[in-house]
């Protein structure tokens, strides 16, 4: 043997142990010997592929191409280094070359069809594979390929005719999931899970397999079998951040947010620059009612891809559900610019802009949208809200019977037309509005309700209490309800049922200000001086500018005498409202109570400085300068024994 065959051989040797340095050393000794050995080159350029030199590699297959320019397999092999360094283009014609010289080269065939497929000419790639397969009929690997660039091509059966023909005998894992993807492309997806089951069945640790049989049952619906197979494939590959996502978004999906918040993170922490995720987060973070950091989700995504309307839209909602209507009609408006045309979006700025009680833009909003969707009743009925608020009851009106008209069923609708009625005072209209509405919702409380006030506004009492009653029948919580029910009832002379209707209310929501208002008025009403000072201090600790509740609780303080009480409730309110004249008279009342006559004197004077037309004050006044007057005649007056000067 020459010392150019034992190289060889020695070098072959290496290269079946996987010894690629040493292979290498040995095929450069041969070439020693032999430097133009074409296929000792082709051997080395393998060697030199391996230990991921593909530069030299190609280098060398060239030089040997410049002396023999004929031989197939060296173009074949040149268009694979070519194909390692990402240039698609000069490998595909490499093999087209090997083709040209060898037409029945079956591998350059499928190498071309490999490399048309990476440069997007799915259908050059197409016929390569076809014509690999041709002349290599039983080829799994041309087959697998084959099928998945008919699935790209958007020919999902033809991809599935491919992948079954290449499985005549022994399983092949590569077609046995071309297969399943053909499959999941026609929605045959308890085929297409089948499918994956075979795989993973040949292939216990086939990631793919696992991750595709996953979304074959969730697209199935069959989420929560779903669960395992995805965590599977993401057990199996721990570091790919789309096997995390998928993973992610099955939890979504099955309302699982905590586990889904994990598994979003996991994928960011893997991809960070994903937006698609960082929505998904936010998303899953919104519904677990963590607004803060779902804000902060979306804004990410919306910085790493400013067009995202998803996300912006998203952003816009979890504002509105925190209750921060500007930055709401800010998010909607940020949107709107990308799609000024989503009616969505348009009914959102509306809403937000209506909650800021900016009702002329809300209304234009709602016009927009209106007449990008004009069948949509809830629009017409939110246009008609926004009408109603800014005093406009009859343009009100229209919009919302144009929202009957396209939705006859639309019950707000109907609620608020007779709302608008009887805030026009046509309260027989509203009476009938609210009976038409009523026989199609028999047990709507609220429009139940809405008839008793509108027959309380035209003196039918007795009626409006029945109508009240009814309303709290189908809904024992309705506070306004009971409030109404104690209106007419105490209006009627029955303060003992009024005042239990209104506390009906309060035990429901104490802090309704409605109820304790009424509550106070049935006590007054009652003389009941020490429980009207209690439920007046209640409605005052609500709402500090509750005029009237001042009033009944210094009448009460007056009736029961408490004259340091009532000289205190006077000041608070003379603290905020010095030029308050009932106040300064109520405090000149309490001054006077407890004998400190200059201070009253001046009290009432400030009263009848700041409300010159009330003759009560002017009384007031001229009993405080009396009372002065008769507490310094006694003060001067001789005691006992003392004798008068001049006696």
């Amino acid at each position: 043997m020459d010392d150019f065959q034992r190289w060889c051989d020695q070098a072959r040797a290496r290269v079946v142990g996987g010894r690629f340095p040493e292979a290498e050393v040995a095929f450069r000794e041969a070439l020693r010997c032999r430097p133009a050995d074409g296929r000792v080159s082709a051997e080395l350029a393998v060697v030199l592929r391996r230990l991921r030199r593909p530069q030299e590699a190609e280098t060398l297959l060239r030089a040997t191409l410049d002396r023999a320019p004929s031989v197939a397999s060296t173009h074949a092999e040149l268009g694979a280094v070519l194909f390692e360094q990402a240039r698609f283009a000069d490998a595909a014609a490499a093999y087209r070359e090997a083709i040209r010289l060898r037409p029945d080269f079956a591998k350059a065939h499928l190498a071309l069809g490999l490399a048309c497929e990476r440069l997007g000419d799915h259908d050059a790639a197409a016929a390569a594979l076809r014509e690999g397969l041709r002349l290599k009929p039983g080829d799994a690997l041309a087959s697998a390929n084959l099928a998945r660039v008919l699935r790209r091509l958007r020919q999902p059966e033809s991809a599935e005719a491919v992948a079954r023909a290449s499985r005549p005998g022994a399983f092949d894992v590569e077609a046995g999931l071309a297969l399943a993807g053909a499959l999941m492309d026609q929605r045959r997806h308890p085929e297409a899970a089948e499918a994956f089951r075979a795989v993973i069945a040949a292939r216990p640790g086939e990631t793919r397999a696992h991750l595709g049989l996953g979304l074959a049952l969730e697209r199935h619906g069959r989420r929560a079998q779903a669960t395992p197979a995805l965590r599977g494939a993401a057990r199996r590959r721990p570091d790919d951040p789309h096997v995390r996502e998928a993973l992610a978004l099955n939890l979504e999906r099955r309302r699982r947010f905590g586990e889904a918040a994990a598994a979003f993170r996991e994928t960011l922490r893997l991809a960070p620059g994903q937006a698609r995720v960082h929505y998904y987060l936010g998303v899953v973070q919104e519904r677990q009612g963590r607004f803060d950091e779902a804000a902060a989700a979306f804004l990410e995504a919306i910085r790493l891809r400013p067009r995202m309307r998803a996300a912006r839209a998203a952003l816009a909602l979890t504002y509105r559900r925190q209750g921060r209507w500007a930055a709401a009609a800010d998010a909607y408006a940020d949107a709107l610019r990308l799609a000024p045309d989503d009616v969505d979006l348009l009914a959102g700025l509306g809403w937000a802009l209506g909650a800021l009680g900016r009702y002329a833009e809300a209304e234009q909003a709602f016009r927009q949208a209106v007449a990008l969707s004009p069948d949509d009743g809830d629009l017409h009925y939110e246009l008609g809200v926004a009408l109603g608020r800014q005093g406009r009851h009859a343009e009100a009106e229209r919009a919302l019977r144009e929202a009957i008209r396209v939705e006859p069923d639309h019950i707000r609708a109907r609620a608020n037309v007779a709302l608008g009625l009887g805030r026009q005072g046509r309260h027989a209209d509203a009476e009938a509005a609210y009976r038409e509405a009523l026989t199609l919702s028999p047990e709507h409380p609220a429009l139940h309700r809405g008839l008793g006030v509108a027959l309380y506004w035209q003196g039918r009492h007795g009626e409006a209490e029945r109508a009240f009653e009814t309303a709290i029948r189908h809904k024992p919580d309705y506070v306004r309800a009971h409030c109404d029910l104690g209106e007419v009832l105490f209006e009627n002379g029955r303060a003992d049922e009024a005042e239990r209707a209104y506390r009906a209310a309060l035990g429901l929501k104490p802090d309704s200000l409605a109820a304790r208002f009424g509550l106070t008025r049935v006590l007054v009403g009652q003389a009941r001086w020490a429980d009207v000072e209690l439920a007046a201090r209640a409605v005052i600790e609500l709402s500090a500018d509750a005029a009237q509740a001042h009033f009944d609780l210094w009448h009460a303080l007056e009736e029961l005498e408490k004259w340091p009480e009532l000289e205190q409730a006077a000041r608070s309110v003379l603290d905020t409202k010095p030029e308050h004249a009932d106040a300064h008279a109520r405090l000149g009342r309490a001054l006077q109570g407890q004998g400190l006559h200059d201070a009253a004197v001046t009290a009432w004077e400030a009263a009848v400085r700041l409300g010159p037309d009330m003759p009560r004050f002017r009384r007031g006044l001229s009993a405080a300068r009396r009372a002065r007057t008769l507490s310094e005649k006694r003060r001067n007056a001789p005691g006992p024994g003392r004798r008068r000067r001049g006696g």
